[in-house]
């Protein structure tokens, strides 16, 4: 028993490191819903050719704190399109009579589209109760054993 479960772990971690690649990248957009531009940066580990995990912070209203967003998400990818779905962490900063902070999490839905095959910039979208997005995304720096993405 103990040597099949060593077989089984060993081959698990060789697929999965084996397609391992994590990438930082950074966006800019801008939310339809709150008419606000967000800029971003993220984190992406693809845990085999055609899914990723991820996660990343974009934020919106800079000159008066106005909203952070912290996003966990999961992607598949189609060749150039992926289907991204996740959670959404929103604090919004009242700047009132008093300090509020209300925090907020939702789940959110989202595409990703790559309109040149040779570049590695993305369109994306992003919904979600809190906020309907559009906007631009590149990877600025890849870890791993592939050094460029696919998608």
């Amino acid at each position: 028993m103990k040597k099949i479960f060593l077989t089984f772990t060993l081959t698990l971690l060789t697929v999965t490191f084996s397609f391992s690649q994590a990438h930082i990248g950074v966006m800019g957009g801008y939310d339809t819903a709150e008419s606000e531009s967000q800029i971003g940066a993220g984190l992406n580990y693809m845990l085999f050719p055609k899914v990723s995990i991820g996660g990343m912070i974009m934020i919106s209203n800079i000159e008066k704190k106005g909203k952070e967003m912290f996003m966990l998400n999961g992607k598949y990818h189609f060749g150039r399109l992926s289907l991204v779905a996740g959670i959404m962490n929103m604090e919004m900063h009242s700047m009132g009579m008093g300090m509020n902070m209300e925090k907020e999490t939702k789940p959110y839905f989202g595409v990703e589209y790559k309109p040149f095959k040779n570049k590695k910039l993305k369109v994306y979208y992003t919904h979600s109760d809190m906020m309907k997005s559009i906007g631009i995304m590149m990877p600025v720096f890849n870890l791993g054993k592939k050094m460029h993405m696919n998608h």
